[in-house]
């Protein structure tokens, strides 16, 4: 085209000349046009082959990233959970293992993952199994977390080995605390609970010693006083709502005084722990006697009404008058009063039963001691009479 245009340039051309060159110049233009389409459309494709061609490597690169990611935190996840120092299960709501972490900082030898797959029952005992899907069931039922405690037997473990046995401390009597939590899973899934337990056998016997210490006589190893009228509490509301009989004894030692005066209180401490040995010999498993404090007992006689705590009572006293105690090449021979009170309507707690029988008793010592006296109606109280031969004056 430009040589056309500079040989035209500036000269008259001829009509058939200038319709040949306006024909060329279109046709030039519209095969350029057409030409420079093409080129634009296969730039166009070659750009489109290789941005596909990156996009797919680099999805490729982060699916594979993302998986490497993945596979680490899962592994990670999996090393958090195996230095938790309690067993974590997760458990379905018909009592199988589905997994198991933690729990190595507790016990050593203890490989919780070969109960994977297993059911509770194939683990513990029946009793204990039923036991443990309660917990499960309820905690289901009522979606919420619990928090249990229970204890484990030498009989209630069936797979564990010997050598996992001989590791443990106390075997014959293992004590836990699970924290059971519910897993909301989707519609139509297995119901699962996340079961984390402990061993708490150490704090529970801890626990138990000390509130043993709390509720004992130091000297006689009975309850003491507040641990007897706890019980004699609970043992009333029971027979209450049972509509059962209970009655009470009130046991004094004759002459405790002269005994202590004569041969030293050292001497009268071994008295009064014969006479606790003797008065657990009488009684039954499901009775219960504390020490009230000094030489005085007092028992429980549950299931028993006046008359057959009497006969209890009369055993007891025979018992006592018939024991010799031996301290120091020193023979000692005592007796006690004893004082009979049944629950009725009249006695509303532990403190109105036990003022009857205190009245009983002190009658029985009034009477001329070495005696079992029951309480009835209108039984003068003469402890208050030999009260009101005491000088009392309010001091300023």
């Amino acid at each position: 085209m430009n040589f056309l245009s500079q040989r035209y340039t500036g000269k008259s051309l001829h009509p058939d000349e200038t319709k040949c060159y306006k024909n060329f110049t279109q046709t030039a233009q519209k095969l350029t046009h057409r030409l420079a389409e093409s080129i634009n459309h296969y730039v166009n494709h070659i750009d489109c082959v290789i941005n596909t061609n990156l996009y797919n490597r680099l999805l490729a690169e982060k699916k594979e990233s993302n998986h490497m990611i993945y596979k680490e935190r899962e592994t990670w996840l999996e090393a958090i959970l195996n230095t938790l120092p309690d067993h974590v299960f997760i458990l379905d709501e018909s009592g199988r293992y589905i997994e198991s972490f933690g729990g190595t900082h507790h016990s050593k030898t203890f490989n919780a993952e070969r109960y994977i797959g297993l059911q509770l029952s194939d683990v513990l005992s029946p009793t204990k199994a039923d036991e443990l899907m309660g917990f499960i069931f309820d905690v289901m039922q009522d979606n919420e977390t619990k928090v249990v405690k229970y204890n484990l037997s030498l009989h209630d473990h069936l797979l564990l080995p010997i050598e996992e046995l001989e590791a443990l401390e106390n075997p014959e009597e293992m004590w836990f605390e699970a924290i059971i939590k519910p897993v909301n899973a989707p519609e139509n899934a297995n119901k699962l609970v996340i079961w984390s337990v402990r061993d708490i056998t150490k704090t529970h016997l801890l626990e138990q010693r000390l509130k043993q210490l709390s509720e004992t006589d130091a000297l006689t190893g009975l309850l003491n006083r507040r641990a007897f009228i706890s019980n004699l509490d609970n043992a009333i509301i029971q027979h209450t709502k049972r509509s059962q009989t209970l009655s009470c004894l009130m046991i004094d030692i004759d002459h405790f005084k002269d005994i202590n005066d004569s041969v030293g209180h050292f001497s009268g401490d071994h008295v009064i722990t014969r006479i606790a040995h003797v008065c657990q010999g009488v009684i039954r498993g499901s009775d219960f006697i504390g020490r009230l404090g000094g030489e005085e007992f007092a028992v429980i006689l549950t299931d028993t009404n006046a008359i057959q705590a009497y006969e209890v009572a009369e055993r007891i006293r025979q018992a006592i008058q018939a024991t010799i105690c031996h301290v120091d090449d020193v023979e000692i021979t005592t007796t006690v009063s004893i004082g009979v009170a049944e629950l009725n309507s009249q006695q509303s707690n532990a403190k109105e039963l036990l003022i009857e029988a205190d009245k009983a008793m002190y009658y029985s010592k009034h009477s001329g001691r070495n005696q079992v006296t029951l309480a009835y109606e209108n039984l003068p109280d003469l402890k208050l009479y030999q009260a009101g031969h005491l000088k009392i004056q309010r001091v300023s």
